[in-house]
């Protein structure tokens, strides 16, 4: 079955987020689903769905450039462009079911890209522009936080699948928030991580084995370490455990933190959108 790659085209960053896309699509041989939320007044509004490309034309030139120039890309029966009606966050939750990610721009860190991270069916990418830094430990590598629950281990295996397809290392990064100055507690705790990254790591590494891995610890609070260590990287992924406001309280909201800060693009992957265990 043919992958879909959608991403929403509007707000900032959003031309951004549709040539990170379409390069997503055109290495993956995905269709390009172009979503596009329109403000009320619009003629494009009164008719959600795909409209015919002459009334996007007439209407909004700029939008009617930017699917042109994807469909030149990839082919033309290989995109499509979808208009969404009401709030865009909520439009683009609802436009994320059936998706294999769905692509955003920043958003100016908003309540949009927050209401997408937290909701959306889908691994969510907030495509932030990349910083070339060739003398980061994380250069050029796919870069993804590891845990012990379900949406760390949706996290790890997106990360190495897409370390695949672009034919990239991984970094397996394991942050903890032990107090450095009591060396026994952190000697301690660097084995215990280290023991978590291996049998986190390990199933994924035997069924990708053309991907170099390697594997860092990290002390500190968990978004602030993952986004020091993604300097420089190629992309970013850390799991959605989809938490309500009391845990978000206790142990900060790192899909949200790395989204705004990070520098590189952010992929925020929730624990259902897992396609299953290695075989």
């Amino acid at each position: 079955m043919t992958r879909t790659v959608a991403v929403g085209l509007g707000g900032t960053g959003g031309g951004h987020a549709l040539a990170w896309a379409s390069e997503q699509a055109l290495r993956t041989g995905s269709r390009l689903v172009v979503l596009h939320a329109c403000p009320p007044g619009s003629p494009l509004a009164r008719q959600p769905g795909t409209p015919p490309m002459a009334q996007v034309e007439l209407v909004d030139p700029p939008l009617a450039r930017a699917v042109s120039a994807a469909r030149t890309k990839l082919g033309g029966r290989n995109v499509s462009l979808r208009i969404l009606e009401g709030d865009p966050g909520a439009a683009l939750v609802d436009a994320s079911v059936g998706a294999s990610m769905l692509v955003i721009g920043t958003g100016g860190g908003g309540s949009t890209v927050r209401r997408v991270i937290r909701q959306a069916h889908c691994p969510v990418i907030v495509a932030r522009p990349g910083h070339d830094d060739h003398n980061a430990s994380s250069a050029g590598q796919v870069l993804v936080g590891v845990d012990a629950g379900p949406a760390g281990r949706a996290a790890v295996e997106f990360a190495f699948e897409y370390a695949e397809q672009h034919r990239l290392p991984v970094t397996a990064a394991r942050v903890t928030e032990a107090d450095r100055s009591a060396d026994v507690s952190r000697a301690g705790d660097l084995a215990a991580a280290m023991d978590l990254l291996h049998a986190e790591v390990e199933p994924w590494k035997q069924k990708y084995p053309e991907v170099p891995v390697r594997s860092t610890v990290l002390h500190g609070a968990v978004g602030t370490g993952l986004v020091w260590a993604a300097g420089g990287a190629h992309l970013l992924v850390v799991g959605n455990r989809h938490r309500g406001p009391l845990g978000r309280s206790h142990t900060g909201d790192v899909p949200l933190t790395v989204a705004r800060r990070a520098r590189c693009p952010v992929a925020v992957v929730p624990a259902h959108g897992r396609e299953g265990e290695p075989s």
